[in-house]
């Protein structure tokens, strides 16, 4: 089965702008533009305080959960044709490898693990346990049934149930419907949970799996509508949905506010209505749009296609609190960087400079089709 290039493109965008490229372009806007650039434009780099408004970066880790989900109609499409009567036994074997071995690199990204120090570990608080969380929830929903109105379900589901816990459900000898850093019934399961195995953040795991499932089945419906209805049909059902969801998140705002640290159910609806969207634009240029279009995804191509091996590299940090590939790249561009005046100048250039290295490197991975799975 060929592989969909819209997705790989959207999972590459998503990869470069983490892995370096949203840093390089907030550079360049501060050494071209200066206090010129408006303040709710630089605000886009960052992620909004609690309750605040979202942000263009709180968009980044959603679409990485969504994009998992896009995917996995067409694997899951494949180890039924080739699995034979015991498929789900097989399938199952992998989902969950898949998921602890997430669960384990999560660890080490974000977790502590590297550090190999008990006492400075956190269990569950990075992404790619939240990805973990949210392939298993629809992992299930797919080896259960791979109808679209079967997903749509369970998505609806998921958002209405954590969507109930949280405004019904009182905790601690607190009211319910508290949605208040640290005074939430999300952290407050997490507290109870995870005790001193916690990072501290006001950012919620357990609970909100609930709304990692959603968004990935978000992704998955979008691939299997993909899979079935190519073109423009494609692009209008997904644009359609798209809108929904964002008019939906607009409504539930009255009721539930739009928190990206606990991932509300109106933020759901929110970040994967953008989501969805985005997937229909990338459908419509990359798959759609005749071979030059689908050349001009190359590049995107080629980070989307190694994403967890950039994102490791970029990511997990060293006792000196610098990443793998910051120790890699920076003795090779700091001297060529420090070149440039002002100082805002040499900061892009060492940010741009690192990024090209990295594409370079999964450039030639992808070229000898070489590629970081789990």
């Amino acid at each position: 089965m060929s592989r969909i290039v819209s997705i790989d493109s959207l999972r590459g965008l998503d990869m470069l702008l983490l892995c370096g490229g949203a840093t390089a372009l907030n550079l360049l806007l501060r050494w071209q533009g200066g206090e010129a650039v408006p303040e709710w434009v630089m605000a886009q780099f960052a992620h909004a305080e609690w309750g605040g408004a979202f942000t263009c970066w709180d968009l980044v880790m959603p679409l990485f959960i969504f994009i998992t989900g896009t995917s996995m109609p067409f694997a899951f499409a494949k180890y039924r044709q080739k699995g034979g009567p015991a498929w789900r036994l097989a399938t199952a074997w992998r989902v969950v490898r898949r998921v602890a071995l997430l669960f384990v690199l999560g660890m080490l990204v974000q977790g502590g693990l590297a550090s190999a120090r008990p006492e400075g570990m956190s269990l569950f608080c990075n992404t790619l346990q939240a990805i973990a969380e949210g392939y298993l929830i629809a992992a299930v929903v797919l080896m259960c049934s791979p109808r679209l109105r079967v997903q749509l379900a369970v998505c609806l589901l998921c958002m209405a149930s954590y969507w109930a816990l949280l405004r019904f459900v009182p905790f601690g000898g607190r009211a319910a419907g508290l949605f208040e850093p640290q005074q939430n019934l999300a952290i407050y399961i997490d507290h109870v949970l995870q005790g001193r195995w916690q990072d501290g953040t006001p950012y919620s795991w357990i609970l909100t799996a609930l709304s990692f499932g959603a968004l990935t089945l978000m992704g998955s419906m979008c691939g299997q509508v993909i899979s079935e209805h190519r073109g423009w049909r494609a692009v209008c059902v997904l644009s359609l949905s798209g809108a929904l969801c964002l008019g939906g998140a607009l409504l539930l705002e009255y009721d539930t506010p739009l928190i990206k640290h606990i991932y509300t159910t109106t933020c759901v609806l929110w970040a994967g209505g953008w989501c969805v969207l985005l997937m229909a634009l990338f459908h419509l240029v990359f798959d759609c749009s005749g071979a030059v279009a689908s050349r001009l995804a190359y590049p995107l191509q080629v980070v989307g296609c190694n994403a967890l091996l950039a994102y490791l590299l970029t990511e997990v940090h060293g006792p000196h609190g610098h990443s793998i590939w910051w120790g890699v790249a920076h003795p090779l561009v700091y001297g060529l960087a420090g070149l440039a005046q002002p100082a805002e100048a040499a900061a892009f250039w060492h940010a741009f400079l690192s990024l090209l290295l990295l594409w370079l490197l999964l450039w030639c991975l992808y070229r000898h089709r070489i590629f970081l799975r789990v």
